[in-house]
């Protein structure tokens, strides 16, 4: 093994700006269109009050939506040719990536008008030696928070690298 270097050693340190957005109906509409949802709780102010939410609220996972678009928001200078942003990718000698596991938390929901704050770490970074080679595992934390600092949803994503 030896796919590791100081340089990708220190690259998983470098911090990673927060980002911020504030979350509108049509925000919501939008995704719950799309994933197929009809509950009018996710279209509908007076349907979300009533069932107990301050205005419509959105379907769980909505922050992944968030998270892409912190994500891919960019110049097309500032992406690899597989659309990934660069500041994803380890600076390691490989030349593919594959999703590994991914665990979520899920904690209040999102309603329209909330502002959401995600925070983006590298908690893991290690080497195997697999079928194929060496792989290089980058473990990345996506903390999800609404405007009362109240946990939304934490991802935790593996990248594989070979």
């Amino acid at each position: 093994m030896g796919l590791l270097t100081d340089e990708a050693r220190a690259w998983a340190q470098e911090p990673f700006d927060p980002y911020e957005v504030t979350i509108s109906a049509t925000d919501i509409a939008r995704y719950a269109r799309a994933i197929g949802e009809t509950d009018p709780v996710f279209f509908d102010t007076d349907a979300a009050r009533a069932a107990g939410y301050g205005d419509v609220v959105a379907p769980p996972y909505f922050p992944y939506t968030i998270r892409m678009q912190a994500a891919n928001l960019r110049d097309r200078s500032d992406l690899e040719p597989d659309g990934s942003s660069s500041e994803d990718v380890p600076p390691v000698e490989t030349t593919r990536a594959m999703a590994g596991e991914t665990k979520i938390e899920m904690g209040v929901p999102i309603v329209a008008g909330d502002t959401i704050t995600l925070e983006k770490e590298i908690i893991d970074l290690y080497e195997k030696s697999g079928r194929s080679g060496d792989l290089v595992f980058v473990v990345q934390a996506f903390t999800f928070k609404n405007q009362r600092m109240e946990l939304v949803m934490r991802e935790e994503f593996t990248r594989i690298y070979r």
